[in-house]
């Protein structure tokens, strides 16, 4: 059996805590809240001034 290359061996050690798996959620899940946020005030900002 061909061994899997060095990417995908870090990825499934990776997964394998559900720890790991916790963390990144809470985090991807934090930066894509705070684009939301940014991304609406611009817009708002972009209504009221026109």
């Amino acid at each position: 059996m061909k061994r899997p290359c060095a990417l995908a061996e870090w990825l499934f050690r990776f997964a394998s805590s559900q720890k790991n798996v916790d963390r990144l959620a809470m985090w991807l899940g934090g930066t894509v809240s705070i684009v939301g946020v940014v991304l609406a005030i611009v817009i708002l900002v972009m209504l009221i001034l026109r």
